[in-house]
Parts: C-alpha cells; sequence; structure tokens
C-alpha cells in the first residue's frame, strides 16, 4: 500500500509539473508571435475611446523615456474604415502612426513586397496588413496600386436625402505589405500619423503604446500615475479573450491535478491505518515504556511524511526529466501546419513552488489526519 501510494503521489507530481510547463511553453509560444505586432504595455482610456492628457501627463510619459533604459513612448490614432481597390473591399482599422512605429515593430522584417523606396509618393500612403491585402486582391505594390479610404462622417445635419455627403473619401498608395501576425495583418492598414490627421480630424490619440526593456518596473510607475483613468495591458493582455481562456484552461487542469493527488494522498493514510494495526502490539510496548499519545503520532506521522516527500521528489525527477526531453530531444510533436515541430515547454520555478505547495500540502495535511486517527 506504501508503494502505491508513492507512486500515486509521484505521477501526480509528474503529470502536474508537465502541464503547467507546457502551458507555460505555450503562452511563451504566443507571447512571440505577438512580439512584433503587440507593444510591451498598451495604454487606453478606461472611461472612453480616446486618451486626454494633460500636461502633468506629457511630462511624465517623457520622463519614461529619460528615466528607464530602451524606453520609448507613442501616440496611436485609430479609426474604423472602409478600403476598396476595384471591386474588393474591406473594413479595417486604420492607424495613424508615427515615423518610428515600423522600427518599433520591426516591420522591414516582416515585409512582403514595398514600392521603390526612392520614388516620392506624396503625403498619403498606406501600409498593409497581408490580411487586408488579401481581402483587397493586392499582391504587389510594384508600382504601387491606389487604395480608396472611406470614412463614415455623420453629423447632426445628415439625413437621408443626404447620405452621400456623410461619407468622406481619400485616395492613397498601398506602398507596401507586411506580414507579422494572422490577427493583427487582417485588421490593420497603417497611414502617417499627419494625413490620418487631417483626414479623420482626430484630436486625441486613441491609445499610447510603450515600448521597453523594464516591463514590471514602467508599468508600475504608469499605474502609480494613472491610477484609474487609464488601464495598461501587457502584449498577452491586449489579446484579452485569449489571455482569458488559456488562464481558465490552467486553473481547471491545476484543479483537476490537485483532486488527484488528493485521490493518491488517501493512499497514505490507508498505509498509515495498515502500518498502525500491523505494529500494534509495538506501539502498546511503547505506550507501557512511557512513551505519550504526541510521541506515538510523531513516529506514524514522520513515517506518512517520508511517504510523501518521496513521492513527491520522484516525481518532480520524473517531471523534470519529461520536460529536459521534451525541449531538447522533442517527444509529443506539435502537427503540421505550425511554427514549430514540437509542442513548447518552460519550466519556470513558480510552477514548481506551486506543485510542490500543493503535494507537500495535501500530503502532509492527510498524514497529520491520518495519524490522529490511528492513535487516539
Amino acid at each position: 500500500m506504501s508503494l502505491a501510494a508513492l507512486v500515486g503521489l509521484a505521477l501526480g507530481t509528474a503529470a502536474m509539473t508537465v502541464v503547467l510547463s507546457a502551458f507555460a511553453g505555450l503562452e511563451d509560444l504566443i507571447l512571440t508571435q505577438f512580439e512584433d505586432a503587440n507593444a510591451t504595455l498598451k495604454i487606453e482610456s478606461a472611461t472612453g475611446p480616446y486618451i486626454e492628457l494633460n500636461s502633468e501627463d506629457s511630462l511624465f510619459l517623457s520622463g519614461l523615456e529619460a528615466n528607464y533604459g530602451e524606453t520609448s513612448t507613442m501616440a496611436i490614432y485609430e479609426k474604423r474604415v472602409l478600403l476598396t481597390y476595384g471591386e474588393n473591399q474591406h473594413i479595417a482599422y486604420l492607424l495613424g502612426v508615427p515615423k518610428e512605429y515600423a522600427e518599433r515593430h520591426h516591420l522591414s522584417e516582416h515585409l512582403l513586397t514595398m514600392a521603390d523606396p526612392g520614388m516620392d509618393y506624396g503625403t498619403y500612403t498606406l501600409t498593409l496588413g497581408a490580411g487586408v491585402a488579401y481581402h483587397l486582391g493586392l499582391s504587389s505594390t510594384n508600382p504601387p496600386p491606389i487604395v480608396s479610404v472611406y470614412l463614415p462622417k455623420i453629423t447632426s445635419k445628415t439625413s437621408v436625402l443626404n447620405l452621400s455627403d456623410a461619407i468622406e473619401g481619400q485616395n492613397a498608395f498601398a506602398t507596401a505589405i507586411h506580414s507579422v501576425q494572422p490577427d493583427y495583418d487582417q485588421k490593420y492598414a497603417l497611414a502617417p500619423q499627419g494625413w490620418f490627421k487631417d483626414f479623420t480630424g482626430a484630436k486625441a490619440p486613441s491609445f499610447i503604446e510603450i515600448h521597453t526593456a523594464e516591463e514590471r518596473r514602467v508599468r508600475k510607475a504608469i499605474e502609480a500615475h494613472f491610477g484609474n483613468r487609464m488601464t495598461v495591458a501587457n502584449r498577452l493582455e491586449q489579446e484579452a479573450t485569449l489571455f482569458k481562456v488559456m488562464r481558465s484552461e490552467r486553473m481547471v487542469v491545476v484543479f483537476i491535478l490537485a483532486f488527484i493527488v488528493l485521490l493518491a494522498s488517501f493512499g497514505v493514510v490507508s498505509a498509515l491505518i495498515i502500518i498502525a494495526l500491523e505494529k500494534k502490539d509495538d506501539v502498546h510496548t511503547l505506550w507501557a515504556m512511557g512513551a505519550s499519545e504526541a510521541d506515538l503520532r510523531s513516529i506514524f506521522f514522520k513515517n506518512g511524511l517520508l511517504i510523501v516527500a518521496t513521492g513527491w521528489l520522484s516525481g518532480m525527477v520524473v517531471g523534470l526529466g519529461v520536460i529536459a526531453l521534451q525541449h531538447y530531444v522533442g517527444i509529443v510533436p506539435l502537427g503540421t501546419g505550425y511554427v514549430q515541430e514540437y509542442y513548447p515547454v518552460s519550466l519556470k520555478w513558480e510552477h514548481i513552488a506551486l506543485t510542490s505547495a500543493i503535494v507537500l500540502g495535501i500530503g502532509s495535511s492527510l498524514s497529520a489526519w491520518a495519524t490522529r486517527r490511528v492513535i487516539k
């Protein structure tokens, strides 16, 4: 029975360690996919679609660049527009971006096609995501095609008699197509901030991007300054739905594995009861020699704790071995059509600590409970 309890705890520990590392590896893989699509941190208004900055806010953002190494801030403007090319149409989000946007998002590394940079195409130019270009039927920007951008401008004077006046259009040269990340490419077209403001009449940015190597410190400073006026999201949090699903799945899996460990730990209870029955005469002898209940309970508790600790240690060794094999050799393939061949794993110390706390906590608690039942 002791062996069965030990094996059960070892398997539970190994499974929890491997599963948590798999979730961490998948999370890291997703983060790399969004590394160039999303900024390190994104600041949005908590009360509306636009960010209203006062002089203190502007001074604070300028201070971030001065006080934290490799940190930059960019105000980004956003509008939902209709893009057309020939008979093809696509609704996308037009971003008004500064010149440094392309550098911060490493767009040059993701270019599929680009117009001759030596030519002057004027003020009105667009950079399209691959998904947007696909829907417009574009595959090349040599020569740069002319894409029409339409923006609704509904005012109090708009009626069914003058609906055509409620739409403003602008032609622009599509000078580049990039492929950064599928969702990003499907959603965005980029425009220089100057003509974006003139075309849309935007006065305030939609959000602010922060690119930094000191994410935690910068985020803490931002949250302390803006309080509840703004929301701050990192790369994964910017994909809110995906973030919630991954966190929920991990919590459910941890709960299930903890329940399995709980069931395996009852084997320790059974083992202690059997040992107590087998050693009944020895217990009476020790009692007669003056051993107290506390002394006898301590003996059985240490026995149970030894089973738990051995199972935990064995499971941890097995789990770490499986993780190492998956990382360096590759055991479980991810399947065809994915960005890498084998399922990603990432070992994090907080997951080892969580697994250890669950296994040792449940095991030692049940051992203590069983000891009180056996010796009374």
